[in-house]
């Protein structure tokens, strides 16, 4: 499992110099679609913000609602040994 785990890693860190590089060249050579990669890059780093910024959006959200029902929870258990005769 371990060597297959390295096995994708080392493709995708392949794969990633590959595409590095390669728009690297395009864009210091002045290609016709410089304009285009520059704006799908920019596109690409703003997903990746948007992304983010959702993720710790969703752990907040996700704190609340567990603070929420921790309160209600400990809120039922008081109610419960207020409600039991001694």
């Amino acid at each position: 499992m371990q060597n297959t785990f390295q096995k994708l890693l080392k493709l995708a860190f392949i794969f990633s110099t590959l595409i590095t590089g390669w728009t690297s060249i395009v864009l210091l050579s002045n290609s016709t679609f410089n304009l285009e990669i520059k704006a799908l890059i920019t596109k690409m780093y703003l997903n990746q913000k948007n992304f983010i910024v959702n993720v710790q959006e969703l752990s907040l959200l996700l704190v609340k609602d567990a603070n929420e029902r921790f309160s209600e929870n400990n809120q039922s258990i008081i109610q419960l040994k207020n409600s039991k005769p001694d």
